[in-house]
């Protein structure tokens, strides 16, 4: 049985596309043979920041997109541009992890990332409807409260601008009920995902990129003349190639495939809500993401839906569930909601790329070949300023050893990947239970 993630280029009930002011470009499928110094395979963030970026480098570049543009993760997630690592893991632990120069290398990224992604929309003028009001980390519970402000001291001692907030001042300013303290970067906010995609889409057309879609790459054969990339029975020839399909790698490259997992996740929204609700539930546009594994974050849309979600309980009807939860975990966060309040008006899944260790890794799959996947539920920032990075490499820019994360010389699968995989699926009524006893 495969898991490969099915490619949706229709965007089937993702929001974004409903609140979408960046207008939509429809590019070619590959026909016949083409040439270029570099093919990027994936048009999400890291591919799209990768091509911009190899392209202003002044390398020729093709990117080849199995759907369409952002119509994987990039298109679907909750659009929270974060200036931190996943849930609790900390700078210290990155620098422990990846070593001292590239670790340190790789916070600064994170750190300065947000507001990175933030004024590369400003200057490509992405209609993204962005929104850089602050981002907060509060605690749910002792345990967790214990650990966030161990993060926030660590971004302290880093040198972050960063600032602890009472239980008082997150009730205040996030609206929310239950949070026992918590911290706050100001660089964070919120942009509509899929509109920041297009957008990129077009700055890379504009810079000179090739972009060919519904043109899935098939295999990838590397002889003395360099590398040539197959779809179908058309194909490109190159120097080097760069693999970012993240989660959606599908099955004609499982050393990639399987260095992740693919974490099946929903989204849903509300309906706006009520003008004296928005003067209550996060009324400064501030966004927040908590420690739960089931879930524990908010943020508005410019028309004022809130935006629940979680993993999905792929047994029974899994949309069925997932709405129940939704509607459930605004309640907890925000009791001042009543039933009317928490009516769905859409509601849709996707996948994301976790690795073992929560960060990015580069792998080189061949003499000029490479993927970079794994962002863990942090790619408004990271995908796209390692994206950047890696595109800067493949120009020539920068040498291998300056991209910040671990560089995987040989196959590295996830121990028990398909049970993993498949478990992935499953495990989201375990989260539950576990945030509930106040275990994270």
């Amino acid at each position: 049985m495969s898991l490969a993630s099915p490619i949706d280029s229709s965007l089937s009930g993702v929001v974004w596309t409903r609140t979408l002011k960046e207008p939509v470009r429809r590019y070619p499928a590959l026909t016949g043979e083409e040439t270029a110094d570099l093919v990027v395979i994936g048009a999400g963030y890291c591919g799209l920041n990768a091509a911009i970026h190899a392209a202003m480098g002044g390398v020729s570049v093709i990117l080849l997109e199995a759907g369409a543009v952002g119509n994987g993760a990039s298109g679907r997630n909750g659009g929270y541009n974060v200036p931190h690592f996943p849930g609790t893991v900390s700078p210290s632990q990155v620098v422990s992890m990846l070593g001292k120069r590239k670790g340190q290398a790789l916070v600064e990224l994170v750190l300065n990332g947000a507001d990175a992604a933030f004024r590369q929309a400003e200057a490509f003028q992405i209609n993204c409807s962005a929104v850089q009001n602050g981002w907060m980390q509060p605690a749910h519970s002792d345990t967790a409260l214990q650990k966030v402000r161990k993060v926030y001291e660590d971004w302290k001692a880093f040198g972050a601008n960063v600032e602890w907030r009472s239980a008082a001042d997150v009730r205040d300013l996030l609206g929310a009920q239950g949070y026992l303290g918590g911290w706050w970067n100001a660089t964070g906010g919120t942009v509509n995902p899929y509109g920041l995609a297009v957008g990129l889409g077009r700055a890379a057309d504009q810079s000179g990129v090739k972009i060919f879609e519904h043109s899935p790459a098939t295999k990838i054969e590397e002889d003395a003349g360099g590398v040539v990339v197959h779809s179908g029975q058309n194909r490109i020839r190159a120097k080097t190639v760069l693999v970012t399909t993240n989660a959606y790698t599908g099955d004609f490259l499982p050393q990639v495939q399987r260095s992740v997992i693919p974490v099946y996740l929903y989204h849903a929204t509300t309906r706006p809500l009520r003008p004296e609700l928005r003067r209550e539930i996060l009324k400064t546009g501030l966004c927040f993401t908590d420690t739960r594994k089931s879930g524990g974050f908010g943020r508005l849309d410019p028309e004022g839906r809130l935006i629940p979600g979680g993993a999905v309980f792929a047994f029974g009807d899994k949309r069925a569930y997932g709405e129940r939860h939704a509607r459930s975990r605004l309640k907890l966060l925000f009791p001042q909601l009543t039933d009317e309040d928490t009516v769905l008006d859409s509601y849709w899944e996707g996948y994301c790329a976790v690795t073992d260790s929560y960060l990015p890794h580069m792998q080189r799959l061949g003499r000029s070949v490479f993927s970079v996947v794994g962002f863990s539920t942090r790619g408004v920032n990271l995908a796209q300023n390692l994206g950047r990075v890696v595109g800067e490499f493949a120009a020539g820019k920068r040498r291998m050893e300056d991209v910040p994360v671990e560089l995987l010389e040989q196959r590295k699968d996830v121990a028990h990947w398909s049970i993993k995989a498949r478990a992935a699926r499953l495990v989201f009524p375990f989260y539950k239970a576990k945030d509930r006893l106040g275990l994270i």
